[in-house]
């Protein structure tokens, strides 16, 4: 009798299907929050943070040559080489400069590279949307088919039980 199952709870299999409905919608929307976020990451590199830096760099480009002019401008005015507090400034700006200009091109590096490096993790996301959109579709269609078949099974068997003659013991 290996063709037989043993059931003991159609509101099992009924619940189990509910639930796997809920699972698709709650993945569904998992996945489209991921590809989502994909896209504004790609997007904040790409476009909000280069130009953030760059404009953060021509800010401190403009008090770097204002050190510097003030820094002529003492030299001239008391004709003496040192004046620690305009040679600071200009070495703080300096810094600040080729800090963003690290940035920058850190940036870049991420720009370039991102593509090469997010794009397969995300397409690995396609098999759970094929999974999603197809297969689990079927799955709840044969679990819909199960619970029909084991309605309509009950069904009968009601009909047999009713119908069955009464045995004198």
């Amino acid at each position: 009798m290996a063709n037989q199952a043993k059931v003991g709870s159609l509101d099992s299999i009924k619940s189990f299907r509910t639930s796997l409905v809920i699972f698709i919608e709650r993945m569904t929307n998992a996945l489209d929050d991921v590809g989502d976020e994909v896209k504004r990451t790609r997007n904040w590199i790409l476009d909000e943070q280069v130009n953030y830096w760059r404009s953060m760099k021509r800010q401190w480009e403009k008090k770097l040559d204002q050190a510097e002019q003030e820094l002529y401008s003492t030299r001239l005015s008391t004709m003496h080489n040192t004046n620690t507090e305009a040679q600071m400034n200009v070495r703080r700006a300096t810094q600040k400069v080729d800090e963003i200009d690290g940035k920058i091109r850190t940036i870049q590096k991420w720009a370039r590279d991102y593509d090469s490096i997010v794009e397969p993790l995300a397409r690995r996301l396609d098999t759970y949307r094929d999974l999603l959109s197809t297969k689990y579709p079927k799955a709840i269609f044969q679990i819909d088919k199960t619970i029909e078949t084991l309605e309509s099974y009950a069904e009968i068997s009601k009909g047999e039980v009713a119908k069955a003659p009464e045995t004198d013991d």
